[in-house]
């Protein structure tokens, strides 16, 4: 039996997204054409592959057992068309896709765009903003070469390296009627807090790891990002909880009061990840020792 690359791609993304509509789009090709490859393939393996449900594209028994098998045979022609590709930074215009969150964006890339652009003038950088819950996919599929942040629960699923331990803060504008004395656990529980539920780091677990070390918060104010987070806490009295190079970062004109948390929390964990398909693609891998070689730094502190 011949072995389609593409087909192949094919199967594995109607597998992982149940949808003929969302694999289409994911794969850039159009719904008929993705249609016309799934009709190929269950002719090929004698097999419906896949029936559709209310709930989706149900894969058959026969396209469980396929599932394995295929994505080794994808994984092992990835590395071998990966060991014979050359990566010249000096000349190379290839596009990389990065993962991170906006305070990834104002605190890393800043330091990480300075050594990039002068060792590779030709790449072009494009940074993304993919879901916690996407990010295996978005690496396996190459979405995205790398990921950088805190994304807590990855490990498992990707090839990582740490770039450092972190830990949280609390931020207020200078002269807060609370913070300007220090900070008790009772006077941080009594705060009017902003949070930040970024869906592209593990930073929204912060309010399960207070709860459960018994200082819950209330949010005053609930944002997506951490962007427009500073500018209102600089004119008002609400506060925020966030790492602390990412404090630091926003009190470069000493508009801002830093306390530690009232609590000791286990150190957050800001990490480098890629999938396992790419880890002998030599792009990636200029790509990946440049990031822990710029990133991967002591406590600020």
């Amino acid at each position: 039996m011949d072995f389609d690359l593409n087909l192949m791609r094919v199967f594995l993304t109607v597998l992982h997204e149940r949808s003929v509509t969302r694999a289409a789009q994911r794969l850039n090709l159009t719904q008929p054409a993705v249609s016309y490859a799934l009709a190929r393939l269950r002719e090929k393996f004698d097999d419906p592959l896949f029936a559709r449900t209310a709930s989706g594209m149900q894969p058959t028994p026969v396209a469980f057992a396929l599932a394995e098998p295929i994505e080794r045979g994808m994984n092992s022609f990835a590395e071998a068309v990966n060991l014979r590709q050359r990566f010249e930074p000096t000349s190379s215009a290839r596009r990389f896709r990065l993962s991170m969150s906006d305070i990834g964006e104002m605190v890393f890339l800043p330091a990480l765009m300075e050594r990039v652009h002068a060792l590779a003038p030709r790449l072009q950088v494009e940074v993304l903003e993919i879901p916690l819950e996407r990010l295996p996919q978005a690496l396996k599929e190459g979405e995205v070469d790398l990921a950088i942040g805190n994304l807590a629960g990855l490990g498992s699923e990707t090839c990582h390296a740490e770039l450092f331990k972190e830990r949280y803060t609390c931020m207020g504008r200078r002269g807060h009627p609370v913070l300007s004395a220090g900070l008790t656990r009772s006077q941080y529980k009594r705060l009017d807090h902003i949070l930040v539920a970024s869906r592209a780091s593990a930073h929204r677990l912060l309010d399960d790891v207070l709860s459960e070390a018994g200082l819950p918060r209330r949010p005053y104010l609930t944002l997506p990002h951490f962007s427009a987070a500073a500018e209102i806490v600089r004119r008002t009295d609400l506060t925020m909880t966030l790492p602390l190079r990412a404090a630091i970062w926003f009190n470069r004109d000493d508009a801002f009061q830093i306390r530690p948390l009232p609590i000791a929390l286990p150190m957050l964990s800001v990490t480098v990840h890629w999938h396992a398909r790419f880890e002998s693609d030599p792009g990636t891998a200029w790509l990946r020792r440049l990031v822990v070689d710029t990133l991967a730094d002591p406590d600020p502190a």
